[in-house]
């Protein structure tokens, strides 16, 4: 009879062990995108004689357009329609359309975001320069 109840002891104790560790795994997961959400990033120099390279990340989108470096463009109806994939600190973004492609590196701490147009049929002379964007407060 003890060695009954032991076993069900032990047993409930794997179990609770089990648990506990399946249910911290998705703790420990990278997040999406949105972890970046409503955050708006400039670049660090002007990229087209006074324009600054302006992103900003809102529900699962990008949008990125120039303007002054101190106030953040209207992105109302500017962001792109196509799928930012991957999780952490590395995605990758498109236009939907076929125009503009590329990559997101966030910094650890999100602070910056490094982007890195791969294709631009817009701004060809943007084609793999990486443009390293500060977050705006």
């Amino acid at each position: 009879m003890s060695k009954k109840i032991l076993t069900i002891f032990l047993s409930l104790f794997l179990v609770g062990i089990l648990s506990v560790s399946c249910s911290n795994a998705d703790k420990t997961d990278p997040k999406g995108i949105e972890q970046y959400n409503n955050n708006f990033y400039v670049s660090t120099s002007a990229v087209l004689d006074s324009a600054y390279l302006w992103v900003s990340i809102k529900d699962g989108k990008v949008g990125m357009l120039p303007n002054n470096n101190t106030t953040p463009p209207d992105f109302t109806g500017k962001y792109m329609t196509g799928p930012i994939t991957g999780s952490g600190t590395d995605y990758t973004f498109d236009s939907g359309d076929g125009t503009v492609a590329g990559t997101l590196k966030f910094s650890s701490d999100g602070s910056s975001v490094t982007v890195n147009f791969e294709k631009n049929t817009v701004m060809p002379s943007f084609e793999n320069k990486d443009f390293i964007c500060n977050k705006k407060q």
